[in-house]
């Protein structure tokens, strides 16, 4: 067993190692073109910093390490009874160490005594336990696939600054004793994503929470993560970047291709929008379209000859079907097939769109707004960003001729 877990903190250790060598080299490039490393960035390197040491100190202790992982599967595990019970008796119920205990965020973190409401204990504020909110992002992309294919990334902070290159590098020919003049250098600038605030209600009865059978977490964590999830979807397709994320529809810069037709679907048209996107993002590119146009898609043939079908089944059970060699994902929140509508994304989502959770989640448990009913509220909120950050890895395709 000290084997394992000095070979896992070896590994892990190296893992760290690599990622604070790219956080340092982000550090000296924010050095030299602002003066100053972002606050993100040196708090990452701390953070990192932190864990190379812990990983060490496995490496070098493994029995102690064992004994520091177990210590903290048990703070965490004693975090989420203790929030268990605040949400089926309230906080009144909780003595003053159980108080302190659900207001960690995260053990062994910078944030982990910070309460979100220290002043609002009647409102019953408090942090969720870490794998309850895994649990509920997890069931959001069921709802929400742009999850599936755009990069996605926590933060414990406002907003994320994400360097983004603003133009290229560039090479000259010259001969064997010509005079070689400067060359064009890379640009680098940084592109902000802010968090916007969403918020659920769930309504539980009082005879519920009175059940000790009754399932609460679940129940919270089912309708929480459908709300979240059906809000989200909107917002990463057509949101207005201003109170929530900004969509991929509703991005400006987003160049579109046209299918051909004023109002239909034709297989040549998706065939120039797979070519209409530049190669590196082509080859990892995915279709987003709503069920009802996958449906107009899998009548679509490129040769009626040799019916050779735009849309291609799976060759095994865990192979997806494809659409031009290409995987496509179901997006309700797409709009349907008509003039001038843009149906369809097309592009390399991960490298196109990304998706910002704040980490914390925070549950208020209100006794009297329903009480005339004999239910119990919980307000359960969350911040999450979304924008486009590299456009031309995403294309939009719209109906029409041109």
């Amino acid at each position: 067993m000290s084997d394992e877990i000095v070979k896992k903190a070896y590994e892990d250790m190296r893992t760290s190692w690599e990622e604070m060598k790219h956080l340092l080299e982000t550090q000296a490039e924010e050095v030299k073109k602002l003066g100053e490393a972002s606050a993100e960035t040196k708090q990452s390197i701390e953070k990192v910093n932190v864990r190379i040491d812990q990983k060490e100190t496995e490496r070098t202790r493994p029995l102690k390490a064992a004994e520091v992982k177990a210590e903290i599967e048990n703070k965490q595990n004693e975090a989420r009874e203790v929030f268990q019970k605040f949400m089926r008796y309230g906080v009144s119920s909780l003595e003053k160490d159980e108080k302190e205990l659900i207001k960690v965020a995260r053990p062994g973190t910078d944030y982990e005594k910070k309460a979100v409401s220290v002043g609002d204990d009647t409102q019953a504020g408090f942090l969720a336990p870490p794998e309850l909110v895994n649990d509920i992002i997890r069931a959001i992309v069921l709802y929400s696939p742009i999850r599936d294919v755009a990069r996605v990334r926590p933060t414990s902070n406002r907003s994320v600054l994400l360097p983004v290159r603003t133009g290229n590098a560039s090479a000259s020919w010259v001969s064997e004793i010509g005079t070689r003049s400067a060359t064009n250098n890379p640009t680098f600038g940084m592109q902000e994503i802010a968090t916007h605030e969403m918020y659920a209600e769930v309504l539980i009865s009082e005879q519920d929470l009175e059940d000790d059978q009754f399932n609460i977490e679940n129940e919270i964590m089912l309708s929480i993560s459908e709300q979240f999830g059906v809000a989200e979807g909107l917002s990463f397709v057509s949101g207005d970047g201003v109170k929530q994320p900004e969509g991929l529809l509703t991005n400006p810069n987003l160049t579109y291709t046209a299918l051909g037709d004023a109002n239909l679907i034709t297989a040549n048209g998706l065939i120039s929008a797979t070519y209409a996107l530049k190669a590196p993002y082509a080859k990892n590119a995915t279709w987003l379209m709503a069920r009802a146009t996958v449906g107009a898609i899998r009548q679509l043939v490129v040769n009626s000859t040799t019916a050779n079908y735009v849309w291609q089944p799976g060759l095994t059970a865990l192979a997806p079907s494809l659409i031009l060699d290409r995987p496509f994902v179901e997006t309700v929140d797409l709009p349907t097939v008509a003039a001038n509508n843009f149906p369809i994304l097309f592009g390399d989502f991960s490298r196109g769109y990304m998706i910002v959770d704040r980490v914390q989640m925070v549950v208020k448990r209100l006794q009297e707004k329903y009480a005339e009913s004999g239910q119990i509220a919980y307000i359960v909120r969350k911040r999450v960003g979304g924008q486009v950050v590299l456009n031309e890895a995403i294309m939009k395709c719209k109906i029409a001729t041109s």
